[in-house]
């Protein structure tokens, strides 16, 4: 089931993030992604509120309450960093360093928290990490001019932390906790996202088109983040954050059929080598 549920939330979160970047490119706004974002982010809260109500928690402790708290202030850091580390360097050097980042830190603190990988599981792990890498690269690895190019490289560090970090932080919530850490993270970040982007003036007005993708994104990433929150609850941190890495794979699909972007053969290749690994986790488990 953990593997299931990452799965599913790695789908969503691929369409959702495709969804989003169409918003951007239609609404021809600097800072229109971040306030699809914060809109997304109202509609999610509604949502697992009205999923909290049909389907509460068995038990929400004190303890799940605080892992919560602190998921929710990484969760609120994580995207607006990600599009000003987007904004500030190439893409090519971005994506495979947070993707990086945020599925290596599980792996290695994973186990020391108890979440020991298996036979399987740790190879299905070695093989999502170049996976990622292809898949999110755009079929290229970063040369030395672009590892040198401004201030990408640390941002892109800091974010796939700040992700890994949110990985460890939701594994720590017991599954008698339900979905109530997701609604929480969601009404948190209504308030917090206009706080963390403030300084940068990364959120634009939110105009009528900004409403409308973010209804939708927001509709979809809820049930991403649902399912996020039980898989961690449920299953090997290791294993779940492997899976939330093959986002991209949904997001590169949907370009390709929609928009007729290329796809390059190392992508491609970067796909394959997530279908083993999926694979290998659900025999696994």
């Amino acid at each position: 089931m953990p593997v299931f549920l990452g799965g599913l939330a790695a789908a969503l979160l691929g369409t959702g993030d495709f969804f989003g970047g169409v918003g951007g490119r239609r609404i021809d706004h600097p800072g229109a992604v971040v306030s699809i974002a914060w809109v997304a982010s109202i509609v999610g809260a509604t949502v697992a509120g009205l999923f909290v109500l049909v389907f509460p928690p068995a038990h929400f402790g004190r303890t799940d309450f605080y892992w919560t708290m602190l998921a929710l202030v990484f969760a609120a850091t994580a995207r607006p960093l990600l599009y000003l580390s987007m904004e500030r360097g190439p893409m090519a050097v971005v994506a495979p360093v947070f993707s990086l980042v945020s599925l290596v830190i599980p792996a290695v603190v994973g186990p020391l928290t108890g979440d020991a990988l298996g036979g399987a599981e740790l190879v299905g792990v070695a093989m999502a990490v170049p996976a990622v890498l292809l898949i999110s690269s755009e079929g290229r690895l970063p040369t030395t001019e672009m590892l040198r190019a401004g201030s990408a490289l640390a941002l892109g560090c800091l974010v796939g932390v700040i992700l890994g970090c949110l990985s460890l932080t939701f594994a720590q919530i017991t599954p008698d906790a339900g979905a109530m850490p997701a609604f929480l993270t969601q009404l948190g970040a209504v308030a917090v996202i206009p706080l963390v982007t403030k300084p940068f003036r990364l959120m634009a007005p939110v105009s009528s088109d900004a409403r409308r993708f973010g209804v939708l994104v927001g509709l979809i990433d809820i049930g991403a983040v649902i399912a996020m929150v039980i898989a961690f609850q449920r299953g090997n941190v290791a294993v779940v954050a492997a899976m939330l890495g093959f986002a991209p794979v949904t997001s590169m699909t949907l370009a390709w059929r929609v928009y007729h972007e290329a796809v390059r053969r190392w992508q491609w290749a970067g796909a394959a080598m997530g279908a083993i690994s999926i694979i290998l986790f659900s025999t696994a488990a």
